[in-house]
């Protein structure tokens, strides 16, 4: 175990960071425990990871990773946290020369360290032999990433539960079914820590001149272009990565979904208080999955548009570690393929903020006709719309966003309130003809 100093250093960084899922839960950071070293001391710089355990008053806790650079002396970096026994420690993705060193070790199987604290690297297929000098990605979410060049890139994962990583698992999986809407993975690295295992960072082929689904999405709502044949596109390649998944494809109880829905709609509304009125009507919405089988299997998780890349070769789908509000059980469990269509939906909904009046006729048109495409092209010549499945996975998607925004983005929180005012003002119970609610 480190210094308590460490504790002391590292929580005002901590609890600032966009990847800390627990902001508003009162948290403290109560031990900061290292693995292995993974660059180890007597050069420049010394490098390890170390995890820090996040404890809350409900008893509730949280395992984040740390990835922590050692100096003797303190460099210039923003990326400094502290000093700590004589040593200068700092926030190794952001620190050139740190990661440049870890870097070195991704290319061959290592393991580094006893059983109890190890390291160990996996490679599935060698980085290629060009540049990759590292370059830390500020526009952070749930996890740090750094570019290898312009060949790799090390997704450093930041909450930490126990077990494979769903990202590496499912990615992987899709690239061996032969689907190419995603990208490679070169190999990753796990991490011990008193027999347990975490996944800790996957190494992945880095996309060419990626554009963000997102902000393309915005732009062309805000300016009023026709955003229909991405959108088809986007509905392609998501129904590729259901049929490349689909080989675990089972059926459980509609009441079962219902219920889960309706737990997580007590949760939400538990913690954002914005909720709470219009619980009734979304609790009918969940219920009208009751007395019927629902097919599922794996799927994304935690689909939108943030989680597209628009690239020279296409569209490429990123990030399949699910919700990170969700707990691991919850993400790991197979779920209807219609949760990854209603997340894109109620991201195309959202990207009509980005529009100079988001309620004006234009914008609204914009919206129609860009979820019917992706509708349209995810559903082809085999599928029908499920309004009753599509409505209730929107609701459920909803709630969730207003607890995201209540928590991070206080501001935002009213475009998830709109959409469930709307819904709970539209939507009628007619035997599956729902999809016309726009969320």
């Amino acid at each position: 175990m480190t210094s308590s100093r460490a504790e002391d250093l590292w929580w005002p960084h901590v609890r600032e960071a966009r990847w800390f899922q627990g902001k508003g839960r009162d948290g403290q950071l109560v031990s900061v425990t290292p693995l292995s070293w993974l660059v180890p001391p007597g050069g420049d710089v010394a490098v390890r990871p170390e995890l820090a355990l996040v404890a809350y008053p409900d008893g509730d806790s949280e395992l984040y990773q740390l990835l922590v650079a050692y100096r003797a002396s303190r460099s210039d970096s923003d990326a400094v946290i502290g000093e700590l026994d004589g040593q200068w420690i700092s926030d190794a993705p952001r620190d050139v020369e740190a990661m440049a060193a870890v870097t070195a070790l991704l290319g061959a199987d290592t393991i580094l360290g006893d059983a109890d604290h190890a390291v160990t690297v996996r490679v599935v297929a060698p980085l290629p032999g060009t540049d990759l000098t590292p370059r830390w990605y500020p526009g952070q979410q749930s996890n740090t990433n750094v570019f290898l060049g312009t060949a790799g890139l090390v997704k450093i994962f930041r909450k930490l539960e126990p077990g494979e990583n769903r990202d590496v698992v499912i990615t992987r999986r899709l690239r061996e079914a032969g689907v190419e809407d995603v990208p490679d993975v070169y190999g990753w690295v796990e991490g011990t820590l008193d027999g347990v295992r975490y996944d800790l960072a996957a190494v992945t082929e880095q996309l060419h001149d990626p554009q963000d689904g997102w902000g393309l999405a915005c732009d062309a709502c805000r300016t009023g272009t026709d955003f229909t044949a991405h959108a088809a596109a986007l509905g392609h390649a998501l129904a590729a990565v259901h049929r490349g998944l689909a080989s675990d494809e089972t059926t459980i109880a509609g009441d079962a979904i219902a219920n889960q829905m309706s737990a997580r709609l007590d949760a939400a509304a538990a913690a954002a208080g914005a909720l709470p009125p219009y619980v009734p009507a979304l609790r009918r919405c969940f219920d009208a999955l009751r007395g019927r089988a629902v097919r599922v299997q794996s799927v994304h998780g935690d689909f939108h548009l943030g989680q597209t890349l628009l690239t020279p070769d296409g569209w490429r789908i990123i990030d399949f570690e699910g919700e990170p509000l969700k707990s691991f059980a919850e993400r790991q469990a197979p779920d209807s393929v219609w949760r990854d269509v209603a997340g894109m939906t109620r991201s195309i909904s959202y990207a009509t903020s980005a529009h100079p009046d988001p309620s004006s006729e234009d914008a609204l048109n914009w919206l129609t006709l860009t979820r019917e495409a992706f509708l349209g092209a995810y559903c082809g010549d085999q599928t029908q719309v499920d309004g009753d499945l599509l409505s209730a996975y929107e609701a459920d998607k909803a709630a969730y966003e207003v607890v995201y925004e209540t928590r991070n983005r206080p501001d935002w929180v009213t475009i998830p309130l709109r959409a469930i005012q709307h819904v709970t003002a539209t939507v009628t119970f007619d035997g599956g003809n729902h999809s016309h609610a726009h969320l």
